[in-house]
């Protein structure tokens, strides 16, 4: 009887082993996707046979050490989207040398982006599968070739991110040379005091630094993440990332937050600009920056100048045929 069994065990043993061999693990991941190579280097998406799922779908495939995504902010990524009906790419950074920014959170992008990255990490590799109801829904996107029905599947890196509240690594300057006095919290939209009779200079002169950041010197040729303030020679403001943005038709109303339109030149052509001389300055400085003179439109000459801080920077993207 024991040796009976004895046999009967070593054949349920082997039973469950040949089982547990013959069994061929998924090569794909969360909703069927896969992705190759690390953070940082432009993916290779390849999804299995069949339909996508119905659900948004997000993986985090790398899970990076920096804060979380917060709703409002204006996050910095590299992305590559790809459509899963034909496999094409219809957009990726990695190719223009630069990663993008948009406001997250907000209805500033696809629903699919504001729903699955607000909570993940900076320094994060995000797969996103989105449902064409949290896409571009039933009207797709004809330029980029995505029809009303289309899942696309995302691989977003997480590079940085932003808000008009995030507080600059930076320590007041010994020797600011500048009769205009700015003062405010280095989290907090900064005021000005301009003397009366203050007349704009001939020609706008070398920024002067406010607030001394610690990041990496500002190189030339970068797009910067950044805030500002304009001001006119009375200290009346002109503009203002802290201000709101209206809804219009192209998009609900959108709360102030940091911008990336801001180019540390030379441009693509050679041409100057006027926030060059900020090449050099560290990241998380503030500066005040005079603006060279514009017309409004009846041509009178308009003056400003601009106290702006330094976020982040990043290479400029290359141009088309770069």
């Amino acid at each position: 009887m024991r040796k009976l069994l004895s046999l009967v065990a070593v054949v349920a043993l082997g039973s469950t082993m040949v089982a547990c061999g013959s069994e061929k693990k998924s090569e794909f991941g969360a909703g069927g996707v896969k992705v190759t190579s690390d953070f940082g280097q432009k993916p290779t998406i390849t999804h299995r046979e069949g339909e996508p799922d119905k659900a948004l779908v997000t993986e985090v495939l790398k899970e990076g050490d920096g804060p979380e995504v917060k709703k409002g902010e204006l996050l910095t990524a590299n992305y590559l989207g790809q459509i899963w009906r034909d496999g094409k790419v219809f957009d990726n950074s990695y190719d223009r040398g630069a990663p993008s920014s948009f406001p997250i959170g907000v209805g500033g992008v696809i629903t699919g982006w504001d729903e699955g990255l607000v909570g993940k990490k900076i320094g994060s590799r995000v797969m996103l599968s989105i449902p064409a109801d949290k896409g571009y829904k039933e009207k797709g996107n004809e330029q980029a070739g995505i029809k009303g029905d289309d899942t696309l599947i995302f691989v977003v890196d997480l590079v940085g991110a932003a808000a008009n509240d995030t507080k600059l690594d930076a320590e007041p300057a010994t020797s600011a040379d500048s009769k205009i006095k700015v003062t405010g919290e280095l989290n907090g939209e900064p005021k000005v005091s301009v003397p009366a009779g203050t007349k704009p200079p001939a020609k706008p002169g070398k920024p002067v630094v406010i607030a001394l950041g610690k990041g990496k010197p500002v190189e030339k040729g970068s797009q910067l993440i950044g805030r500002y303030v304009v001001f006119d020679y009375t200290g009346k403001k002109q503009a203002s990332t802290w201000d709101g943005q209206p809804a219009s038709q192209s998009g609900p109303a959108q709360p102030g937050a940091p911008t990336d339109q801001l180019q540390v030149g030379p441009g693509p052509g050679g041409q100057a600009g006027a926030l060059d001389g900020i090449a050099g300055i560290p990241v998380g400085s503030r500066v005040l920056v005079e603006l060279p003179a514009t017309k409004d439109a009846k041509g009178k000459a308009v003056n400003a100048f601009a106290v702006i801080d330094i976020l982040n920077a990043f290479p400029a993207p290359k141009q088309q045929g770069q």
